[in-house]
């Protein structure tokens, strides 16, 4: 099973940490992680898609290796730092996997740039101005604030972190990897998230007050959104979800009937064929539970 390199780039004024998997002859896919995880946790997609590509996975600013930063923690900032990250690759167009965050960091970076990304598959990335959730995000900032940032060692971690609700359905080398790479080793011997619970908190706090919709302008590429199967899941009905449906050319939403908020960590080979068929030539075959532009 080939392993990635660890590799650093400078752009947007910060060193921008990623795992680099595969040929760079081959077409770029860059992938993205959710807020509050790490590069780490795409291995098993990753490894895959390696095969017939070259896939760079970056850990967003202040997670991961990546550097914090002075300017602070935003979802503007994370977009402009990946349109920043492509325009340095110079590897354009590139195909970009985004889940969660990554997704939005996505959509800015497209606004940002012209025609660099040809492919975007968003894995549970909410198209919504604000959450819409009545507070929700602001008690679940509140919670993670609270974390306990500092554990003994990884395999506490673990035990702790196995059975609970957020990881319980996770794989176990998506899990593994999160604990491994997404803490750091203190002097002592203890371990200490890399993702410090307050950037994670602030973002979970602006994405209340985001107007997504701001960055649909000028979108060129082609768009593919994969939805979990959960009670508090966008539903392929929702306003916002069919106006960008109706106004950005060529995309398409799945609901994909399993999986939660972390569904590429829950079924990384279901999310994969998703991925690898939406990045192969267009063959004019359309799922029957895609719903299109």
């Amino acid at each position: 099973m080939p392993q990635p390199n660890s590799k650093f780039i400078k752009a947007n004024g910060i060193n921008h940490h990623y795992l680099d998997w595969g040929n760079p002859s081959l077409q770029t896919v860059i992938m993205v992680h959710a807020t509050g995880l790490c590069s780490a946790v795409w291995k098993p997609i990753a490894t895959k898609l390696s095969q017939t590509k070259h896939v760079m996975a970056f850990d967003q600013r202040g997670h991961g290796d990546s550097d914090q930063s002075d300017s602070g923690d935003s979802f503007e900032l994370i977009g402009e730092d990946l349109a920043s990250i492509i325009e340095a690759l110079g590897e354009s167009p590139v195909f970009v996997v985004g889940h969660s965050s990554g997704g939005i960091a996505t959509l800015i970076a497209d606004h940002l740039l012209s025609g660099q990304i040809a492919k975007a598959i968003l894995v549970e990335t909410r198209i919504l101005d604000g959450q819409g959730s009545g507070g929700a995000l602001k008690k679940r900032a509140d919670r993670t604030r609270m974390k306990r940032a500092i554990w003994e060692n990884r395999s506490t971690m673990y035990e702790a972190y196995r059975p609970r609700d957020t990881f319980k359905n996770w794989t176990e080398e998506c899990l593994i990897s999160f604990i491994e790479s997404g803490t750091k080793l203190l002097p002592d011997g203890k371990v200490q998230l890399k993702c410090s619970p307050e950037i994670e908190a602030s973002f979970y706090e602006q994405r209340e007050n985001l107007v997504l919709s701001n960055y649909f302008k000028g979108l060129t590429a082609e768009y593919k959104i994969l939805l979990g199967d959960y009670p508090e899941a966008q539903q392929i009905d929702d306003n916002e979800l069919v106006y960008f449906l109706n106004n950005i050319p060529d995309s398409s939403v799945k609901p994909m009937q399993i999986g939660s908020h972390f569904l590429p960590l829950e079924h990384p080979q279901i999310v994969f064929e998703e991925i690898e068929g939406f990045f192969r030539p267009a063959t004019g075959n359309t799922h029957s539970m895609e719903y299109n532009s």
